[in-house]
């Protein structure tokens, strides 16, 4: 099931976008990256588990963000959810897939200044911009239409199912 959340003014995110123009987000490409996904830039706030080393905490972006990272938990405050990570895209355009380490619904929501790249769920468009859409995507195939103009952020706030309940951390 897909449902569209109260949108959130754009306004609400001039703060976060204004942030965001300042630092370099991570290129994720081959071993860092997701199967089919490509070279794209992209990173995680909130919990997390370590790739190598397996500890549990706060993401390294968390850290290296903390203004960011209160940012987009103010704005995650918006939404009625419980969520424990918080992934940022920036100009993706993702492919078709599940995630697969996401438990329940996850909620997406995208702002900046571009046009096109929609999020498709089960075949069906919807534009997530400034409009939280809800959904299952560990369920639900999911990716965007490559017509992607512009700069584009999105926000995917997720309950990352391998790690235990610290949602009061985020």
């Amino acid at each position: 099931m897909v449902t569209l959340l109260n949108p959130i003014p754009c306004d609400e995110f001039n703060v976060l976008y204004d942030m965001l123009q300042d630092i370099s987000i991570s290129i994720k490409k081959g071993r860092s990256s997701r199967m089919g996904f490509g070279e794209h830039r992209a990173t995680t706030f909130g919990m997390v588990r370590g790739r190598f080393n397996g500890i549990i905490g706060l993401s390294h972006s968390s850290h290296k963000y903390p203004d960011i990272y209160k940012e987009i938990l103010r704005i995650g405050s918006l939404i009625d959810m419980k969520f424990n990570a918080i992934h940022l895209n920036h100009n993706v355009v993702c492919p078709k897939h599940l995630d697969s380490n996401n438990y329940g619904d996850s909620v997406l929501i995208s702002f900046g200044e571009y046009e096109g790249c929609n999020i498709v769920i089960e075949d069906k468009k919807y534009d997530a911009f400034c409009q939280p859409i809800m959904f299952d995507g560990s369920k639900l195939f999911h990716w965007n239409t490559d017509d992607l103009i512009g700069n584009k952020y999105s926000l995917v706030f997720f309950y990352n199912k391998s790690l235990p309940d610290l949602t009061w951390l985020c």
